[in-house]
């Protein structure tokens, strides 16, 4: 598909392929690293009208994971610079009122290797009479080897690879959250608590009101259920009940719009997607090379982290201790800032879209 504006119904009505194209073969795709930046997503950066919760770090309550119990998890979704191009593309795509919500992209291999470990070894709980060999090959459809090899790095390490879904929010919400934009637009970094103010209030705004599409699974389910042409299938069967079809639909509207945009679909994930540069994106798209090796933070990329995260931390102090106002003490410009921050967020961890669980294998039924 070309990357120009098609119709909502087009978005939501084209099937997903019955049948995907194989992956067979992707590590070998040789790469010619281009270079490319990672870059952020997410508040406080230069793409913020893409939405993140960090599952793996715990930013948020609903998480399934602790914060602090991923080693190496970070609170900042980085991805490689043509990624947030694509990604931007994709949300003007959809319909009025949804946005994409973006859960993992760039990974450490501290928490690839923590992903695998949990997968694995739950695995062989499932099938103690499994050999070493069907144990890695099935984990390894829902969690990639957490790879040193630069010739066959695992997808996430390259900035190449998104986890995403769709939230909605409703109509006089995403009233005030466009007239928030507007006035930051405005702002020119004129006036910066003002803008951190308006900014922790959109925050404020989408966490309090975001509906999670139906997709038929959460995040991160590790079951066949997730495969991404699931309800197809089950469509040629049997005829799918309401929520199945609502199902079908919403994974169809995300295929179709990340595809248009130049990202190629995981057939076991329906939230994965992979760009083009990437080894497994290159495999699918047919090309001869990928773009995309494994990265490492760049001094900007961990200077950011740590800002988000020193944030993230200040905010879930003030919002339980309040603690300037009780002692009395003058605050400092940044002090009233975050304060002010506070009191139109709340608790920064609270949200009203639960949308994940720990990655483990399903039983058989």
């Amino acid at each position: 598909m070309d990357s120009e504006k098609v119709s909502d119904s087009a978005l939501l009505d084209s099937p997903i392929p019955l049948e995907l194209y194989s992956l067979a073969g992707w590590k070998e795709v040789p790469i010619r690293e281009n270079g490319e930046p990672l870059v952020p997503l997410g508040p406080f950066s230069g793409s913020d009208e893409i939405f993140t919760h960090a599952i793996y770090f715990g930013e948020k309550k609903d998480s399934p994971y602790p914060s602090g119990s991923l080693e190496g998890s970070l609170v900042t979704m980085f991805v490689r610079q043509e990624v947030v191009r694509q990604l931007k593309r994709a949300q003007a795509l959809l319909p009025s009122g949804m946005h994409l919500l973006v859960f993992d992209a760039y990974r450490t291999l501290q928490v690839q290797q923590s992903l695998y470990d949990v997968y694995l070894n739950e695995l062989k709980k499932i099938h103690p009479d499994w050999t070493d060999d069907q144990l890695s090959v099935d984990t390894q459809r829902y969690v990639s080897v957490p790879s040193t090899d630069s010739n066959r790095p695992s997808p996430h390490n390259t900035g190449g690879a998104v986890d995403v879904a769709i939230f909605q929010l409703p109509e006089e919400v995403e009233i005030d959250v466009q007239r928030i934009n507007n006035e930051l637009a405005t702002l020119e970094n004129k006036d910066w608590e003002e803008a951190y103010r308006l900014e922790m209030r959109k925050i404020g705004l989408i966490e309090a009101n975001m509906q999670l599409l139906n997709f038929g699974t959460r995040f991160d389910y590790g079951g066949v259920e997730a495969s991404l042409n699931y309800f197809e299938k089950l469509a040629t069967k049997r005829s799918l009940t309401a929520e199945e079809q609502e199902a079908q639909s919403n994974r169809r509207l995300l295929y179709n719009t990340m595809v248009n945009v130049g990202f190629e679909p995981y057939e076991d994930e329906w939230w994965h997607f992979n760009s083009k540069k990437s080894q497994m994106g290159a495999k699918v798209a047919g090309l001869d090379h990928a773009e995309y090796g494994p990265m490492q933070l760049s001094p900007e990329n961990s200077a950011h982290e740590k800002m988000r995260r020193d944030h993230w931390t200040g905010s879930v102090i003030i919002s339980n201790h309040d603690f300037g106002s009780k002692l009395g003490l003058p605050l400092s410009p940044a002090m009233r800032a975050a304060q002010a921050g506070v009191s139109e967020v709340g608790d920064i961890r609270n949200t009203q879209s639960p949308c994940a669980e720990v990655i483990t294998p399903q039983k058989p039924t």
